[in-house]
């Protein structure tokens, strides 16, 4: 068997390469050693092909790819070139891939031999310009009803030699194994973030998991509800009525995201979402709050649907919360509790009685310290005593949402 030398000058052989496939490569693509900074594909692909390269294999360039289970991203490819760095590819590449020489592999599971002299499928114009002799290809695990592939290319005269092609199937399980779990991290990450924030996904992921497990954050919380919906449902088809919903809530979220804040649920038409002051004062938190709740008035207000303006209400406060793990057993949600919360949910409702898009709390008026307009003393069903509540001075006292009650 062809072998070459590890770090210590000991010749490799293939137990030797799916050894450390399993162990110190794992650790490299997962970054499951608490000593290094998360895990690297780049990193252990690179260190791989260099073994193969001392163990005698003739590669020139190696071409891997993985489709996950997510909305936005078919999936994922890296690419090693001898005389390059590796790089892992973007989105529009990693779509390129999948339809590159690697689909029939990727589709079907199909081991392909791409040869220059014309024994095998025609070789990839991109390989043939680059001067590669041989391409193979090969599946990995079976991941969600896609393989994983590798290809595998030299630029030596006549193509790999059977031992090489050995050597490579020999690994095969093993890198099965390590682009398995870096698919299946990647992918537990991509749905947590979509479904719950960066935020709470990292949270998630790092282990906060336990039932009950908890912690006071102290943050903005925005409450925001989508006036005239249950009107609009009334008229429209549904498939209209989920774009629409789905444009509102695009409107909110990237507004909340792009000023530091966190979207905790999406309520129906309502959206709770948080903006912690991570121990700073809560002027930074409120203002920030307080310019997105400014964009997303402005921004649905330039949206028509059914020739009606979009509208919301919101609702602004600060305060201590509870945050972490409520729920059952066997169903969990992260989210937030506590009178600040409630406060929050009530504000928003008198938004319609007040016939104001955006009404704030005493206590967010005071950590914001900018000019809002007092609306006087109201009682908060629920609540003992009145609580102050003020509006944005540019929705004076004109202003009305009757219309979209």
């Amino acid at each position: 068997m062809m072998s070459g030398q590890d770090r210590c000058g000991r010749a490799m052989t293939a137990h030797d390469l799916v050894r450390w496939i399993l162990t110190e490569g794992r650790i490299l693509a997962l970054g499951v050693d608490p000593a290094q900074d998360g895990g690297s594909p780049v990193r252990f692909i690179d260190a791989l092909c260099r073994r193969l390269m001392a163990a005698g294999v003739p590669l020139s360039h190696v071409m891997l790819y993985a489709a996950t289970l997510h909305p936005q991203i078919s999936g994922f490819g890296w690419r090693w070139w001898r005389q390059r760095n590796t790089e892992e590819v973007g989105t529009a590449q990693a779509n390129e891939l999948l339809q590159s020489s690697l689909r029939g592999t990727i589709e079907h599971g199909t081991v392909l031999r791409h040869r220059q002299d014309g024994t095998g499928c025609p070789l990839p114009e991109e390989l043939r310009a680059a001067g590669c002799t041989e391409y193979l290809t090969v599946p990995l695990n079976y991941i969600g009803h896609r393989y994983p592939a590798v290809g595998w290319a030299t630029d030596r005269a006549g193509g790999f030699a059977e031992s090489e092609l050995a050597l490579l199937e020999e690994i095969r399980p093993g890198l099965a194994g390590v682009v398995e779990a870096i698919m299946t991290l990647r992918t537990a990450r991509g749905l947590f973030l979509i479904y719950h924030g960066r935020h709470v996904s990292d949270r998630v992921i790092d282990g906060q998991i336990r039932r009950g497990q908890v912690e006071p954050l102290r943050a903005v919380i925005m409450v925001t509800d989508l006036r005239g919906f249950t009107s609009l449902s009334d008229r429209l088809p549904a498939e209209e009525v989920i774009v629409l919903l789905d444009e509102y809530l695009q409107v909110v979220s990237s507004a909340v995201q792009a000023h530091g804040g966190t979207v905790l649920k999406f309520i129906g038409d309502g959206v709770l979402a948080v903006f912690s002051t991570d121990g700073e004062p809560d002027r930074t938190a409120a203002r920030a709050a307080l310019t997105a709740a400014r964009n997303i008035i402005a921004e649905l207000a330039a949206r028509k649907i059914d020739r009606q303006t979009l509208r919301a209400g919101i609702a602004l406060h600060v305060g201590t919360v509870m945050y972490g793990n409520i729920g059952s057993s066997d169903r969990l949600d992260f989210t937030v509790i506590g009178p600040a919360v409630n406060l929050a949910f009530r504000l928003e409702s008198l938004t319609k009685e007040l016939g104001r898009p955006v009404l704030a709390s005493r206590t967010f008026a005071e950590a914001a310290a900018e000019p809002l307009a007092s609306l006087g003393l109201h009682p908060i069903r629920g609540f003992r005593g009145l609580e102050e509540v003020f509006g944005l001075p540019e929705h004076g006292p004109a202003f009305s949402q009757g219309a979209n009650r």
